[in-house]
């Protein structure tokens, strides 16, 4: 049986480290999840570094250091203390934190050797992401044993498209239970999804083109293009990054989960359209003077960095203006009482009323359909457009009373 299954109930805790001799490693959970494992080095002898359960008794910023064969004390930050920047000072055998401790070192090639004087040396840079974790009271475990504590996790390695996401360090996938989970947001950035966050609401949103995907941390609810679904396992809020399942990446996401045998690489395929980049799903219902507008499904605003883009013939029609394309001027023209609007699908400046308008359209033509900024539409024809993000309604007050119908579609 694994060790990781035979540990005390204690792992669950907000932070607990395990440090195995046997292997030179140190595995650190948080929340009953295993983040990473780290290389050490410990005792030169197998007695020196203190087997059983301990805990975190001292904490110190750059501690200074004596040999314990005597001599003068070497204070902190100097290449000679052999301490490093951050001590974790440990209760073992019955010492008040200053005898035995995990901290960094002046000689990182003794890392996962047996090297110490029975401390648990860390590379300088692994000591002081630690410590900043670890509060006083935290339980350590030292242990013996040849099993490597990195088989201890489930993944490894995870590639999108043949591409590794980039995490930041030690936050990459963890072990939660039984389950691989991911922290979010570089995945996203690689799968082509743009990510926002509701601080308000507590909601995660995720879209691209296709898709629109809000979850909350903590529920077990998903909705993808307004249906709700249940996960296997709720999103949740780990070092202040949202981590997901990776089922939750196959099944709400879209990707191929390719695996490898004999592997703890997670392959995922999701095959990005170039013509749908940055663009991301916007699922609003729409409400012209009052009345609830039904656009079907495929035609759902769309939101572009800041800009939110609608679609010019399903929108303007429900606001009273006529839609066509001019072939002659390759636009789409935008016609009510008072206006005409041109807009060059090459990129040019619209044309309102004949005259160039500084005024940006950012048109997009996707799959046969025409999609403008909704402030390009409130400028030039002077309808209020109110979008109540909570409520995901857009409002919109306009005086169009006539409406035309154009002789292609747009």
């Amino acid at each position: 049986m694994s060790l990781l299954l035979s540990l005390p109930l204690q792992a669950a805790a907000a932070s607990r480290i395990v440090i195995n001799k046997g292997t030179n490693q140190l595995a650190y959970f948080k929340d009953g999840i295993l983040l990473d494992v780290f290389p050490v080095a410990t005792g030169r002898q197998p007695g020196y570094t203190p087997e059983g359960d301990w805990k975190v008794v001292v904490k110190q910023v750059y501690p200074s250091w004596r040999s314990p064969a005597g001599g003068p004390l070497i204070p902190g930050g100097v290449p000679a203390n052999p301490l490093g920047p951050r001590w974790l000072g440990l209760n073992a055998r019955g010492t008040g934190g200053s005898s035995y401790g995990v901290h960094g070192n002046n000689n990182a090639s003794s890392i996962g050797a047996y090297a110490s004087s029975g401390c648990i040396r860390m590379y300088n840079d692994d000591i002081l992401w630690l410590y900043d974790r670890v509060p006083l009271g935290t339980e350590v475990s030292i242990i013996n044993s040849i099993e490597n504590l990195n088989d201890w996790k489930n993944t490894v390695r995870v590639t999108v498209n043949g591409s590794k996401p980039q995490y930041e360090p030690h936050l990459g996938p963890v072990r939660a239970g039984e389950a691989t989970c991911l922290p979010v947001r570089p995945l996203a950035a690689v799968m082509g999804y743009q990510l926002y966050w509701d601080e308000a609401g507590h909601v995660l949103t995720l879209a691209n083109f296709e898709r629109e995907i809000t979850a909350k941390p903590g529920s077990d609810k998903v909705t993808v293009n307004n249906k709700v679904y249940t996960a296997d396992k709720a999103p949740f809020i780990l070092e202040d990054r949202i981590f997901v399942t990776a089922t939750f990446l196959e099944r709400f996401m879209g990707a191929e989960i390719c695996p490898k045998e004999g592997s703890r690489t997670l392959d995922l395929k999701l095959p990005a359209n170039p013509a749908y980049s940055g663009l991301a799903r916007y699922q609003l219902s729409l409400r012209v003077n009052g009345k609830s507008i039904d656009l079907p499904e495929e035609l759902a605003p769309l939101r572009e960095g800041q800009n939110v883009l609608v679609p010019v013939r399903g929108f303007c029609t429900a606001a009273g203006a006529a839609v066509s394309w001019n072939e002659a001027a390759k636009s789409v023209e935008i016609v009510n009482r008072a206006s005409r609007v041109l807009i060059p699908v090459n990129g040019s400046p619209p044309l309102l009323d004949g005259t160039v308008t500084a005024t940006r359209a950012n048109i997009r033509i996707i799959d046969g359909t025409s999609y403008v900024t909704l402030s390009f539409l409130t400028g030039v024809f002077g309808f209020l457009a109110d979008l109540d993000t909570e409520a995901r309604v857009l409002n919109i007050t306009t005086d169009f009373t006539r409406v035309l119908s154009g002789p292609a579609p747009v």
